[in-house]
């Protein structure tokens, strides 16, 4: 077949996997050069059929956010026999993936994956979207430190009528497993059921175990009745306050847990601060150098990939989750991105502006940054990426001048020139000149 014309604009490099609805192409779309995952109906099915309905309902979620955390989808794309998505594509692992090398993680990956699924959670309920189905397999985790939410094919928004779950095996035990009391007793979809979900999820990673039974079985009886071990019981050395957060999320009532995922996000970036990293991308690379999944060189940062390297595992949940499929597939190494993570120690440093001279984040006699930014942005000072908001934890620069960019998907970037003298804090509050598209 022809690849290319099958999948208008896009050269298929490989097909990833294949279920009886739909199938996982990787491909590189083109003009731009970039790798993304096409995911279409299986080739005997039919635009007008049920399951097309419910793949293109997928993909009107998915256009509904916009959102670092959160996967992407490029392009929404219909023909006379064949209707398929085209997605952003991630260099990296789900948490699933690394929970079978590793049954334990380690806090500081744990927090700020966390982190990251929760802001990303906190930008789909404030467009009334219940995910459903957050667990690791549905979460990859970037080589350079990124994390991203993926698979909303069972994720429900009122504006958009329900349909049967077609596309996946999401009703299997393994996304029983993560779901909450209210979503076992078929009740109304409720944004804090995604952090009872999330709460298991990070439960696990910390232990090795399922908080609710032993995970063999869908444990519905354990989930709705069985109070979880005490995480202090099970991992030493444990910040109480993460021990706290992750237990709150998994009280019965959703009225006992966090009241929105973005009070979870800021209870997760208080203890990514007690931990002592700067940001949740670094938090991410450190640990994942630190586990031995990326390589260090003598500067402590990862070295950069050709896009072309070699395959290096053989299955990749991440694309199984993205096609809503329960096999296993090949995973592919993209790369030419420098993963920036720390260097030892509690000293940072990074490229600062135009590639010259050091961002020193821990300096001595340091400054202070905070950076408030509506509705969020991504912060970068003097040529390096920090973080995205929000985050309530002050950033600490050395003395002098210092050039911040804020970017925001749909606002022109903002500028700022700051100066600093040792203890001053400077406050960056921006609000982004966020242009919303035309309906």
């Amino acid at each position: 077949m022809n690849a290319t014309a099958d999948f208008d604009g896009c050269q298929v490099l490989s097909k990833v996997s294949s279920g009886t609805v739909t199938d996982l192409y990787e491909a590189v779309q083109l003009p731009l050069g970039r790798r993304v995952l096409v995911k279409t109906l299986s080739a005997n099915l039919l635009p007008s059929s049920p399951f097309a309905a419910s793949l293109e309902r997928e993909a009107q979620l998915l256009a509904e956010l916009d959102h670092p955390n959160i996967l992407r989808v490029h392009e929404f794309k219909r023909r006379d026999d064949r209707m398929w998505l085209v997605l952003e594509h991630v260099d990296g692992w789900t948490l699933q993936e690394l929970l079978e090398t590793r049954p334990r993680l380690p806090a500081l990956l744990v927090v700020a994956v966390g982190l990251g699924v929760a802001r990303a959670l906190e930008h789909a309920h404030e467009k009334g979207i219940v995910h459903r189905d957050v667990r690791p397999t549905n979460i990859a985790v970037g080589r350079g430190g990124s994390v991203k939410l993926a698979h909303f094919s069972v994720a429900v928004n009122e504006r958009f009528a329900s349909l049967p779950e077609l596309l996946d095996g999401s009703s299997g035990s393994g996304r029983i497993a993560y779901m909450s009391p209210e979503q076992i007793l078929g009740e109304q979809p409720d944004p804090r059921s995604d952090l009872f979900s999330l709460g298991i999820t990070m439960y696990r990673a910390l232990t090795g175990v399922w908080p609710f039974g032993d995970g063999s079985e869908p444990a519905t009886h354990q989930i709705r009745h069985q109070s979880p071990a005490p995480l202090g019981r099970l991992v030493s050395e444990l910040p109480g306050s993460l021990e706290r957060a992750v237990h709150r999320c998994l009280q019965k009532v959703p009225a006992d847990r966090f009241s929105s995922a973005a009070e979870l996000a800021q209870a997760l970036g208080a203890v990514l601060i007690e931990l002592g990293q700067p940001s949740s991308r670094l938090a991410v690379s450190h640990a994942l150098q630190q586990a031995g999944l990326v390589e260090q060189t003598a500067d402590g940062d990862a070295p950069p990939m050709s896009i072309l390297t070699p395959r290096e595992t053989k299955s990749s949940a991440f694309r199984a989750a993205v096609l809503g499929l329960g096999g296993a597939s090949a995973m592919v190494v993209l790369g030419g991105t420098l993963i920036f993570a720390l260097a030892g120690g509690s000293d940072l440093h990074a490229p600062s502006r135009a590639g010259t001279g050091r961002l020193d984040l821990v300096p001595v006699g340091a400054g202070q940054l905070r950076v408030v930014a509506d509705p969020w942005a991504r912060v970068i000072v003097d040529g390096h990426e920090i973080d995205t908001t929000p985050f309530a934890r002050s950033i600490p620069l050395r003395s002098g001048t210092h050039y911040v960019r804020l970017e925001h998907p749909q606002a022109p970037p903002e500028r700022r020139t700051i100066h600093l003298v040792p203890g001053e804090t400077v406050l960056l509050d921006v609000k982004m000149k966020v242009v919303r598209p035309q309906h």
